[in-house]
């Protein structure tokens, strides 16, 4: 019996932390999906967004998906006319319209290059579908100002006929571009690359490494401006099929994907998610309501902290030392600083480190020897060690999986505004709201936590908010260590 009540009661508490994260956005399908057809990979272009979707532009269809008899893929633009509203669905260009697949695709930081994927044959199809042997690359093309057309796109150099290269996404510089592969070498089905411009050209892929990729499929990736990596998966630990993560590099080296909470997972496949440039809206593709993939905004409904800065570590330690002090003599005499702290030491140079802030009378006194009294006073000096200003993370560096960590903000030290709420991110996906909180860590690994305050709002509805965050790596445990040790 006891045991039922404690399965109960684990499926109830997951339950109820699936709702509590689910109110950290608002998300909403967009207008411009259609019910029967295919609308997803979204991307930013000058105003408008830029998408992939199998419906129909023609009375004329010349191929199809065999697995969903369904046009194939073109790439299309929609106006965001305001809150809300959105014009009408067009086919981005001429251009690259193809009996083939087009898209997803990606953009320079002015709009002018686009990167995309499409078929690398135009020609090899089966009746009326494509062959599967009929690999995917990825090709660019410039917009000509004067003529008002795009370039006939021109292959990427990597493409090659025997794997396949897609999903493109370039970094804000120009200098980065990630795409999936299934090229040989990787550690599954698809995995994650980057290739960076060096003198005009692109480097050979590198993979992203095992940190990222999966003996699974990793597939739409996306880097946004700050280097944080987002992408899909359907082997790393989530809620359903296909689920959105992200990462960072951190130390030379991308960390431990996080795992986005509902409701932008669901138990359904959910990818090609995109964020504007300050983390406030951005959108993502599911299949969660009907067959079809939909595209759905989202807005955070917590914080975001985008001017986060790292945490420097408050210094109560001198090294103290008075200049004009004349040599006594040693055999009578001797030096004597007093802290005002409680604490004293002897010595014309001295280390010391307070326990915190505060306002101290620092002396330097001449002890004679014999009587330990004072002899005289050499100097004084008032001292005031402040707090730096900062939000301050009150936690260990290190801690260990399982181990219950108290998080503490109440050594904050800011004066711009009065703190009306506290907001934690332990950098595994978990949130939460409080002047201390406690965490579990479950895994092994560097997690970034931050730790964001936020006022009040004025008159006119703002709110100021100010962030740092920390780096806490989290070893395993003594029993793990014992596991590996005897395997």
């Amino acid at each position: 019996m006891e045991r039922h009540k404690k399965i109960l009661f684990y499926f109830l508490f997951s339950f109820l932390s699936i709702n509590l994260l689910a109110q950290d956005y608002s998300i909403s399908m967009l207008p411009f999906n259609t019910d029967k057809y295919d609308e997803f990979s979204p991307i930013y272009h000058k105003g408008d967004i830029v998408f992939c979707s199998n419906r129909k532009n023609t009375i004329f269809i010349t191929y199809t998906d065999e697995k969903k008899n369904l046009p194939l893929l073109d790439i299309y633009k929609v106006i965001e006319e305001g809150k809300n509203k959105w014009g009408k669905v067009e086919l981005f260009s001429e251009t690259f319209k193809s009996p083939f697949y087009e898209g997803p695709a990606t953009f320079n930081d002015q709009g002018s290059v686009i990167y995309f994927t499409r078929n690398i044959e135009i020609k090899k199809r089966v009746g009326n579908s494509i062959s599967k042997k009929n690999k995917l690359g990825i090709y660019y093309s410039k917009y000509n100002r004067r003529s008002n057309v795009w370039s006939t796109p021109t292959p990427f150099v990597y493409n090659d006929s025997e794997f396949n290269f897609a999903h493109p996404s370039l970094s804000e510089d120009g200098n980065s571009l990630f795409f999936v592969s299934d090229k040989d070498g990787g550690y599954g089905g698809t995995d994650l690359y980057v290739c960076k411009l060096v003198n005009g050209g692109w480097s050979e892929p590198e993979n992203l490494g095992s940190t990222i990729n999966t003996i699974g499929n990793e597939y739409f990736p996306f880097i946004h401006s700050t280097g944080r990596l987002y992408f899909s998966s359907d082997e790393h630990e989530g809620l359903g099929r296909l689920d959105i993560f992200y990462s960072e590099i951190v130390n030379g080296n991308w960390h431990k994907p996080i795992h986005m909470d509902a409701p932008i997972n669901s138990r359904y496949n959910d990818f090609g998610l995109i964020i504007d440039a300050f983390k406030k809206s951005g959108m993502f593709c599911s299949d969660r309501q009907r067959t079809s993939d939909d595209i759905y905004s989202f807005t955070p409904l917590y914080p975001m902290f985008d001017n986060s800065t790292r945490q420097v570590e408050n210094d109560y330690c001198y090294v103290l030392y008075e200049a004009g002090a004349e040599n006594p003599d040693s055999t009578m005499f001797d030096y004597e600083w007093n802290f005002g702290d409680g604490k004293k030491t002897r010595g014309i140079e001295v280390d010391h480190c307070f326990n915190g802030p505060g306002d101290f009378t620092v002396e330097l006194n001449v002890i004679d020897k014999l009587t330990g009294e004072v002899y005289y006073t050499q100097a004084t000096y008032p001292l005031q060690i402040e707090d730096v200003k900062q939000v301050y993370i009150n936690a260990p560096d290190t801690v260990k999986v399982g181990q219950e960590i108290l998080f503490d903000g109440r050594q904050t030290n800011i004066e711009d505004f009065k703190i009306y709420k506290y907001y934690w991110d332990f950098g595994d996906g978990r949130k939460t709201r409080g002047i201390e909180a406690q965490h579990i860590y479950t895994t092994r690994g560097n997690f970034i936590v931050q730790l964001g305050v936020v006022s009040k709002k004025d008159k006119g509805g703002n709110t100021q908010k100010r962030g740092v965050y920390k780096n806490i790596v989290v070893v395993g445990d003594a029993k793990e260590r014992g596991r590996r040790v005897g395997n």
